[in-house]
């Protein structure tokens, strides 16, 4: 899908905007400052205080006459803090792409033609809306065509195998019996910091836990972000000042036992979808709802 209409935003810098006064002269620079600015700031926070993850929508199916994956539509925010948009149903070759993943058996264990997959969704700007534009003085001052708007959306992918979900404030995570990283050394290095404190709390009078609690919460979440870091922060698009870079792809869902069955002549898909394994915000309304409920029925966990 890419083609000569993909454009970056320009996005680059939340903490340089336009200081304007009367008189000035403006030029393209200038307004990709005023409205960079913005679209920076909002990055920033949504990567740093949301992360990626599905905001509603993108329900997946698996069609089997039309040999489909199927999205509904949706909005996520990924991990660079971008809004992707999906506004309609939107559908994946899934025939096409089982087809493609036969040639590259030599590379992949396909057991008995079943094959695990997972639907990403990824960041996408276009140019769109072509009105008549002027060239460069140097040019002669003709009239030529040029995009006169970004357009955001989402493009989907199918990845091969199942997905797998990178947990972040490792030390809460741990305080809270959540499982870790995956990584043998990481989580013990983890677990000799946190089990101690969580034994200390959990062995307390009843009484006396409910701060308890709340102290060891602010010693795991200060260490934790004291932890989280830029990406890098030495680059110049922008992305250095967030958590992450690259594509940034957002796990919709994972596909299980992905087939082709061809019964009396006609074919058909077959696969199982799993929309748990994404990430899903959910709002803060709600999230007050359940901690007071929680505190309640655990007695202040």
């Amino acid at each position: 899908m890419h083609d000569e209409r993909s454009a970056t935003l320009p996005a680059s810098d939340p903490f340089t905007s336009l200081a304007a006064h009367f008189g000035m002269l403006l030029g393209v620079s200038d307004l990709e400052a005023v409205v960079g600015h913005s679209w920076a700031k909002m990055r920033l926070h949504n990567a740093w205080l949301h992360g990626g993850g599905v905001v509603w929508g993108f329900g997946i199916s698996v069609d089997g006459p039309s040999r489909e994956v199927r999205v509904t539509p949706g909005l996520a925010l990924d991990e660079l803090g971008r809004e992707l948009y999906l506004p309609v149903l939107s559908c994946l070759d899934l025939a096409k792409w089982l087809d493609e993943q036969k040639e590259k058996a030599e590379n992949r264990e396909i057991l008995d033609g079943l094959v695990d997959a997972h639907v990403v969704a990824r960041f996408r700007a276009c140019l769109a809306r072509p009105v008549p534009a002027l060239t460069s003085p140097c040019d002669g001052a003709g009239a030529e065509t040029a995009y006169s708007r970004l357009r955001e959306t989402a493009e989907l992918f199918l990845v091969p195998g199942r997905s797998t979900r990178a947990g972040r404030y490792l030390r809460l995570r741990r305080l809270f019996g959540l499982p870790g990283t995956g990584v043998a050394s990481k989580d013990k290095a983890i677990s000799q910091e946190v089990d101690p404190l969580r034994a200390k709390v959990t062995s307390a009078p009843e009484t006396d836990r409910p701060g308890m609690w709340l102290d060891a919460v602010r010693h795991c979440a200060a260490l934790d972000s004291v932890d989280r870091r830029p990406a890098g922060l030495d680059d110049g698009d922008g992305s250095g000042l967030l958590p992450g870079s690259g594509d940034a792809d957002v796990v919709l869902g994972d596909l299980h036992d992905l087939r082709l069955v061809t019964v009396k002549g006609t074919t058909t898909a077959e696969g199982k979808v799993d929309v748990a394994t994404r990430t899903s915000h959910v709002d803060t309304a709600t999230l007050l709802e359940l901690a007071s409920a929680g505190t309640i029925s655990h007695g202040g966990a």
